[in-house]
Order: structure tokens, then C-alpha cells, then sequence
């Protein structure tokens, strides 16, 4: 697949749902997102992750391959790959990537990303996934994606990254920790189906006509839902340090 999240920018800007509150005072208490703390959000988006930590006092350059979803960010913004960043060496404070580690050349990005944080500086690697258990919404909506993309390698994610925490292992990085919860996120079936756009083989790879057609679909087997519900996602974070 050729995928392309600029493509669903305003999807992805509407439709994704905020970081769990919860998350960002764990990240506190790992020295992540302090007062007049530099950090690199790099993955970027629309901003979802960016925003909470610039109210909270931090300094933050929203860093993306896409212009599109940029443009939804509220900070300083630079259009940039993780694995090339134009950065001198020990520029942050802190290094943070949300909903992206799995896009990035690992045997690239992790060693650029050490070459860009302070000595001492922390990496934040986050994720905030749903969970599609048997029975649920989240299950027989990507029911509906594998019909339409049977070769999607997404489906069926269990919320935890284990690759990053070696990632970081091997790109020499200390002090790594992990840590994971849980919370039950509100939809209404539009919301949920604008979500399920922003999925890497939906909007982002899908052609005008091929999202018109799944959209219709996706619509018919939701109006078997109730119009409100709540979906379990599960928050993953990996943190550690450069030395």
C-alpha cells in the first residue's frame, strides 16, 4: 500500500480521539513535558500530543513528513523525517513520538533521534491503540477493513510495542522503562466511523471511489450499534534516556 495520512488530515484532525489525561502525568513523572522543557515531537500529526505539553509550559517543535497535517498543529512546526532531522546535535531536552514508532527505519531513526537530545535527555515512545476484542465495535470494523484490505498487517493489536523497547536498547539508550493502562474511550457511530478512516489502509491509502465504497459499508454494519458507546484502547509508553 501506498499510504499517505495528509490525505485524511481533516479525518484525522476531527475524528482522533485526545491522549488519556492520565498520560501525560505519568510522562511528568519521568521528566517528560516539564515547564520550559525543549522538546521534539517528531510523527507529529495534528498535533494531539503536542498540544497537552505546551500547556503545560513545555517548549514544543511539532515535527511531520506531511504539510497537510501540520497545518493542524498549533506550535512551531517543521516538515522533517525522523530519520533525517534538521537539528544540530543536543538540541532537546526531550524526544517524544506518538502513533509512529512502526513507520520509522528503526536501523536510522533511533541513533538520529540520540544524536538530537542533551546528554542525559529522555525519549518518549506512545502509543494510545484500541483494542479489538471478540464481540466488540472495535473487532467488526476491522472485520470490515481485511475485506477491503485483506493484507493489512495492522489488525489485531494488542496495544503494546515490545520492538521499541529493543529499538532503543539497541541504539543506546539507558534507563528504559515501560508502562501501560487502560481507559474506555466515548464514540458515536459518526465519530467512530471518521476514526476508522484515519486507519493506514482506509483514508490514507484507499482511492476516492475505493473510501466512498468502504464508507458505505462500514455505515450500513454500524447502524446495528447503538448510537453511542465506548471502545477500550490501551496506553503504551516506552521511556528512557540518553547517556
Amino acid at each position: 500500500m501506498t499510504i499517505d495520512f495528509g490525505k485524511s488530515a481533516n479525518d484525522y484532525h476531527t475524528y482522533r480521539p485526545e491522549f488519556a489525561p492520565r498520560l501525560f502525568s505519568r510522562l511528568h513523572a519521568h521528566g517528560i513535558g516539564l515547564p520550559a522543557q525543549r522538546i521534539l515531537d517528531i510523527g507529529a500529526g495534528t498535533g494531539l500530543l503536542g498540544r497537552p505539553l505546551i500547556a503545560a509550559g513545555s517548549s514544543v517543535i511539532e515535527c511531520d513528513p506531511s504539510q497537510l497535517l501540520l497545518q493542524k498543529c498549533k506550535g512551531h512546526r517543521i516538515a522533517a523525517r525522523a530519520e533525517n532531522l534538521p537539528f544540530p546535535a543536543n538540541s532537546f531536552d526531550a524526544v517524544t513520538a506518538a502513533q509512529c514508532w512502526h513507520w520509522f527505519d528503526r536501523t536510522i531513526a533511533p541513533p538520529e533521534i540520540h544524536r538530537v537530545l542533551r546528554p542525559q535527555g529522555r525519549i518518549a515512545i506512545i502509543y494510545q491503540t484500541y483494542l479489538p476484542l471478540p464481540g466488540n465495535i472495535a473487532a467488526a470494523s476491522e472485520a470490515i477493513i481485511l475485506r477491503h484490505r485483506p493484507g493489512w498487517r495492522h489488525a489485531g493489536g494488542v496495544g503494546i510495542n515490545g520492538q521499541a523497547l529493543k529499538d532503543l536498547q539497541t541504539a543506546r539508550f539507558t534507563e528504559i522503562e515501560s508502562f501501560s493502562f487502560d481507559v474506555e474511550i466515548p464514540y458515536t457511530r459518526d465519530a467512530w466511523q471518521g476514526f476508522i478512516r484515519t486507519c493506514s489502509a482506509v483514508g490514507p491509502s484507499l482511492s476516492v471511489d475505493e473510501l466512498a465504497h468502504f464508507d458505505n459499508d462500514h455505515a450500513a454494519a454500524l447502524q446495528s450499534w447503538p448510537e453511542t458507546f465506548t471502545v477500550p484502547h490501551r496506553v503504551f509508553a516506552a521511556v528512557a534516556t540518553r547517556p
